[in-house]
């Protein structure tokens, strides 16, 4: 077996989307043409190549824009980029559709009502409205092309399970070849149609004559049979368009049902931000809940030791119930697990996520951290740190957190955490997808935390810290006394599930800190 399961779906729901695309654009072709100017006595070759030669430069410098702000997410949102270039496809396309309708009703509003009066006599100051739409058309599959082309590549990869990846890629470049084939006889077939019915509904010269009441040369009126069939000549014009554009719509349709199947469909083995929540949910759930759980517990046992007076026989209770209920998150945590095969994310969630990173900032900059502690809004704000990890971690997390925390729970309002993340130099693979779940679980925990009286951040930051201290144990001889029982390494039960622990895209950004312990 050479590729990976699910290829020849995948290939076939690929290939659909393709035929659509083709025959999507011999129809959108027409009408772009058509807004040019072609079979227009008025429009000159000249005019023409210019407004195409600007067009294309405009799309061109907005697609390097594009490839600046989005190249750093390739890797991490390979299917959300691949459904992406899609969408704006579809988008040019249907802009190229939707040109001459548009000029058209452009022209007839500013000629025949005054309320376009302002905007005839500004329209000298900006560029006209074709090349405005045919740039942004341009803009759309320059992106298209971008993205796409960006994300095959690791496609590719997660297919070529054995090494072959020029196989694979000959072969797909092989199938492309094959749906433009197929894609170019079934447009120029579609084109022919549509051409014929056009001619049909055009003789302009008889339909004027019916119109406008002109004789023929012998003094008689044109036959009423012939300005009939003529009329319906005339109303064949609209027809041509409807028909066009409900093939359009139809292919649109399926096109988008056909890409967003395809990545649904396909399971990568690389873990992103979005892939690892879902592999990780019940873990961090777990975790989290221990925390909690624990703390209270925690709590209770010591106020009835202290109001009984055997504390120390009190105390020892809690801790051996507090390393059963560890051990059994962790043994479950082991078994609930997702491999790559059972996890389908969210792609509009991964998508908003790259937008709108909630309360979980992945890396910053020192800079932005003194910026942030300086600024108005975070004067009142309380940093917990979790000074415990200076010396033995290569990452730093701490929580801000409003000071209003009485007022707000007088007036039932939740309160406002977010969890940030700073990485040392030198981090490792294993590092970040530790500080990635130590993260989560705070934040899940901050998030459930409902006890009465509410506890504190320094407690859930220590628990959650001693828990994920037990995630991350391998056997390497660096705890004492450490069995193969008491090991649990999450890094490498990841990579017996399946994933691919070489290339993890967990969200962080490239920046890097020092720190050191001046009393060491």
């Amino acid at each position: 077996k050479s590729v990976a399961e699910g290829y020849l779906e995948y290939q076939f729901y690929d290939s659909l989307q393709g035929l659509c695309s083709y025959l999507r654009g011999v129809v959108a072709t027409s009408a772009v043409l058509s807004a040019t100017g072609v079979g227009d006595a008025q429009a000159t070759a000249m005019s023409a190549a210019m407004t195409w030669a600007v067009r294309d430069g405009l799309g061109m410098i907005g697609g390097l824009l594009f490839s600046y702000v989005a190249s750093p997410h390739f890797d991490a949102h390979v299917k959300e980029f691949r459904l992406l270039a899609d969408v704006l496809n579809d988008v040019g396309l249907t802009l190229d559709m939707a040109l001459p309708l548009i000029l058209t009703w452009v022209a007839s509003s500013t000629s025949s009502s005054p309320t376009w009066e302002w905007f005839s006599a500004i329209s000298i100051y900006m560029p006209s409205l074709y090349l405005v739409l045919t740039s942004t058309s341009t803009l759309c599959k320059v992106a298209c092309g971008m993205a796409a082309g960006a994300t095959k590549g690791n496609i590719t990869d997660h297919f070529a399970i054995s090494g072959n990846r020029a196989d694979c890629q000959s072969k797909e470049s092989t199938q492309e070849t094959l749906v433009s084939l197929v894609g170019m006889c079934c447009g120029v077939w579609l084109a022919n149609i549509l051409s014929r019915l056009e001619k049909i509904g055009t003789d302009d010269q008889v339909i004027g004559r019916c119109i406008d009441g002109d004789f023929d040369g012998g003094g008689s009126r044109t036959d009423d049979d012939t300005c009939a069939n003529n009329e319906a000549n005339k109303m064949m014009v609209l027809d041509v368009q409807f028909i066009s554009w409900s093939i359009f719509i139809i292919l649109t349709l399926v096109h988008v049902w056909a890409n967003f199947v395809g990545m649904q469909m396909l399971r990568l083995q690389t873990l992103n931000q979005e892939r690892a929540k879902v592999a990780l949910q019940s873990l961090i759930e777990d975790c989290g809940l221990w925390a909690l759980e624990n703390q209270n517990e925690n709590n209770s046992d010591h106020g009835n030791a202290s109001h009984n007076g055997n504390n120390n026989e009190k105390a020892k209770a809690p801790t051996s119930q507090a390393n059963i209920s560890k051990r059994l998150v962790i043994d479950k945590a082991s078994t609930n697990i997702l491999p790559p095969k059972s996890v389908s994310e969210s792609l509009w969630k991964s998508m908003c996520g790259m937008v709108f990173p909630g309360n979980i900032r992945l890396g910053m900059r020192l800079k932005d951290l003194v910026l942030r502690s300086s600024s108005s809004k975070r004067r009142n704000a309380t940093r917990r740190w979790s000074w415990g990890q200076w010396d033995c971690e290569n990452y730093l997390i701490f929580v801000d957190e409003d000071d209003e925390r009485d007022e707000k729970e007088k007036r039932n309002e939740s309160m406002t955490h977010r969890v940030v993340v700073l990485l040392r130099e030198g981090s490792s693979d294993r590092d970040e997808l530790k500080a990635f779940v130590h993260a989560h679980v705070l934040e899940w925990s901050l998030q459930h935390n409902s006890c009465h009286p509410p506890m504190l951040t320094p407690k859930i930051l220590s628990r959650s810290y001693e828990m994920i201290q037990n995630l991350f144990q391998p056997i390497d001889g660096t705890i004492p006394d450490q069995t193969p029982e008491d090991a649990f390494d999450l890094y490498n039960i990841l990579r017996e599930k399946g994933w691919d622990m070489t290339r993890l895209y967990l969200g962080f950004d490239p920046h890097r800190c020092e720190w050191q312990n001046d009393n060491g």
